[in-house]
């Protein structure tokens, strides 16, 4: 029993940065999980492995006092939410876009629960999502994102000191502004039909006054964005599966502006 009490801050420290990184992650939100058990057992699972990986270091984290435990618990959270928050961009950015086509074709009344995200969101923004989950399982994203969490452990070890500089607050930034990006990159073809639309139906009642075109424009916006999507989801969803292939780099670099 004493040698299992050893073994539990160690276990408690590895545990960290996975439930860091899955608190941001859409993808092992609680909600999508079914349960918070089953997202606390992953974490259980992944950081099963960095156990050796600790008691290999120098560091006894088993004779540390409760202060310092605390303050490197901290550290390793927030090195996992910076992680999650880079994997979530795209989640995020298609949810984004699928609001906004919504919005623009006057179905945003129509909200739903989205458990990826754990929040309202609009129809086709829980649509998209769910398929940019499928491809990201699909196409190695998970893969990567597993890769770069353990690497995180030899590129920055437990109790190593972070530096937050202007470097780090300039990448995060351009992750947000690369959000912005990737969602009117997805919505912008969508939202020029729809405003078409609207040119179009404006001008015909400017003709026919008596025909009431706020009834029709929803159904006909609805059709050719439906249309517009089934041609160019390949297309579209470039631009996602790009930022998923480029994952590891991203965080390559984000765990060298970590160390300063």
């Amino acid at each position: 029993m004493a040698e299992i009490i050893h073994y539990v801050p160690t276990l408690a420290l590895c545990m960290m940065r996975p439930l860091g990184m899955m608190l941001m992650l859409p993808l092992f939100k609680g909600g999508a999980m079914g349960s918070g058990l089953i997202r606390n057992t992953l974490v259980l699972m992944f950081a099963l492995p960095t156990i050796p990986l600790m008691h290999a270091q120098s560091a006894d984290f088993s004779q540390v006092p409760m202060s310092g435990l605390i303050l490197v618990y901290g550290e390793e959270i927030i090195i996992g939410l910076i992680v999650g928050f880079c994997a979530a961009i795209p989640f995020w950015a298609i949810d984004m876009a699928g609001f906004v086509i919504d919005t623009m074709r006057g179905a945003s009344m129509s909200t739903v629960l989205n458990p990826l995200m754990g929040l309202q969101s609009s129809v086709f923004g829980m649509f998209f999502t769910q398929i940019l989950s499928v491809l990201f399982l699909v196409t190695g994203g998970f893969n990567a994102l597993l890769s770069a969490l353990y690497l995180s452990y030899s590129t920055i070890p437990p109790d190593s000191v972070l530096s937050f500089n202007n470097n780090l607050l300039s990448f995060i930034s351009d992750q947000w502004q690369m959000m912005s990006d990737m969602c009117l990159s997805f919505a912008l073809p969508a939202m020029v039909v729809m405003i078409m639309v609207d040119a179009a139906l404006g001008l015909v009642n400017r003709s026919v006054e008596q025909l009431n075109v706020f009834f029709l424009s929803m159904p006909i916006k609805s059709v050719l964005v439906v249309f517009l999507l089934l041609v160019s989801l390949n297309f579209a969803l470039s631009h996602y599966l790009e930022q998923i292939n480029q994952f590891e780099n991203n965080i390559s670099t984000l765990f060298q502006l970590l160390k300063g």
